[in-house]
């Protein structure tokens, strides 16, 4: 029988708690299992995938078989789409930093840092996207890319909300074993899974009224 009141919240609260800080030990077990560089993109989508679920209301699922079973399925797809990340990341900070200043390099420099900014927007979608939809590398850059310029407020939101996680951190370091990278998971899926949910809804309005609107999902 389900607790009422204030014992019943106090309880689902702390049980939110324990869950948050259990899914991030498991991340920092299993990136250290795949020895840190391999590890780390499977056990960031596993991270998201459980968080995902809980997003969408799912909040009795087995944490452990989750969190494995994606690891597992997703250790070279993952890992392939990290490299290709970091890759594109490592080229616009080489360029950034070695590119020449003045004159028309000014320009140059300009449309770097622009690509830099989306860049960084990029990477605050693309882990959310990716656990939601079943797509190849070309769609996920792109709609990350795109729901993140058309939803700039969301942005917006997010990147401060990763600042003040950012400041709690460093103000207790004592919680980052427990719940860094787990409150950080949760916050990203929560508000980009509200952006989806907002496009998929206007998506459907759209067809409703009969007017033409590009699937996220073709």
């Amino acid at each position: 029988m389900e607790l009422e009141g204030i014992a019943g919240r106090f309880l689902r609260v702390s049980e939110m708690i324990t869950r948050m800080a259990y899914v991030n030990l498991l991340w920092i077990l299993f990136t250290l299992l795949g020895l840190g560089i391999f590890g780390f993109m499977p056990a960031t989508v596993a991270l998201f995938t459980v968080t995902r679920k809980w997003v969408m209301g799912d909040k009795d699922i087995p944490v452990f078989k989750t969190f494995w079973k994606t690891y597992r399925q997703e250790f070279f797809k993952s890992t392939l789409f990290g490299v290709m990340l970091f890759v594109i990341g490592y080229i616009i900070y080489i360029d950034l930093a070695f590119s020449p200043t003045g004159g028309l390099f000014t320009l140059l420099r300009i449309a770097l840092f622009l690509c830099g900014v989306l860049y960084v927007v990029l990477l605050l979608y693309i882990f959310p996207i990716y656990v939601h939809y079943d797509w190849s590398k070309r769609l996920y850059i792109k709609y990350a890319l795109l729901i993140g310029i058309s939803y700039p407020h969301y942005t917006f939101i997010l990147m401060a909300g990763i600042v003040a996680l950012y400041y709690l951190c460093i103000s207790i370091p004592g919680i980052i074993p427990f719940f860094s990278v787990s409150l950080l998971s949760y916050m990203m899926m929560w508000l980009v899974y509200k952006v989806i949910r907002k496009m998929e809804l206007t998506q459907s309005i759209g067809k409703e009224e009969g007017i033409e609107t590009q699937s996220v999902e073709a």
